[in-house]
């Protein structure tokens, strides 16, 4: 019986016996029936592969498009803003007293320009992120977080950039959920590598009722877990609390 997967032949599927009596009237047909059966469940696995090294190559194509963006911004935005702000400083050290006051408006306006910038370009791609690491990057989102956070991060190592970009956007979008939505007074953030995976652990004790099929942003999150490869799990119950759970293979 050959075993035919989307058109192609895959292997072939064949039945013996050693003892005097024939094989049932409808051994063929059972072959027949089991060959279909594990044809369709092999076509169904090189499909769920090929679609996963395909969202695999989404991900990491969107992540590189955020890198060179942050970049961008970095070398050349920011870096404009700041000459401004020194140009305009200049011009206001030597203008006569009715002008200066209009110079130091337009600086600061420019620097406030310059503070938005900086906040989006961390928002597109974090540099620390590439630079220190993925714990770096975690205790500076601890810091500027809204809502006490309290790191448990028993890793040190690099690990590869999808598997910290997933986490680090992970730990973000819970960290603005806990502030904006669940009224949180705490948010406690658990990472370990044991068992050649990280696994991530986001915790607060807010409200609940967290939905991650109504949160485009957790859907997401979703989405490049799983094209890792990782497992992605929220349970938010309606008598308080929401708890992030993510495990990626390294």
């Amino acid at each position: 019986m050959p075993i035919m997967v989307e058109g192609r032949l895959w292997g072939i599927l064949g039945a013996a016996t050693t003892l005097e009596e024939p094989l049932p009237p409808d051994a063929e047909a059972r072959l027949v029936s089991f060959g279909e059966l594990v044809a369709t469940a092999i076509a169904n696995a090189e499909n769920r592969a090929a679609l996963m090294a395909s969202r695999a190559r989404i991900v990491a194509a969107a992540d590189e498009t955020r890198r060179r963006i942050e970049r961008d911004l970095h070398d050349g935005t920011q870096q404009q803003l700041v000459s401004l702000i020194l140009d305009v400083r200049t011009v206001q050290a030597d203008a006569p007293p009715e002008l200066a006051g209009g110079l130091s408006r337009i600086a600061e306006r420019v620097t406030d320009v310059l503070d938005e910038v900086r906040e989006i370009s961390r928002g597109i791609h974090p540099s620390i992120l590439s630079q220190l690491g993925l714990t770096l990057a975690l205790k500076a989102l601890a810091r500027r977080s809204a809502v006490p956070v309290e790191l448990d991060l028993r890793t040190g190592q690099r690990l590869p950039d999808q598997v910290e970009v997933a986490a680090y956007y992970a730990v973000s979008e819970a960290l603005a959920n806990a502030a904006k939505h669940a009224r949180a007074s705490v948010v406690r953030v658990e990472l370990d590598i044991p068992d050649a995976s990280l696994r991530l652990a986001v915790r607060d004790d807010g409200i609940g009722g967290a939905d991650p099929v109504k949160g485009s942003g957790l859907t997401g999150l979703r989405d490049r877990v799983e094209a890792l490869g990782g497992t992605f799990d929220v349970t938010s119950p309606a008598g308080g609390g929401t708890t992030l759970l993510i495990e990626i293979p390294v």
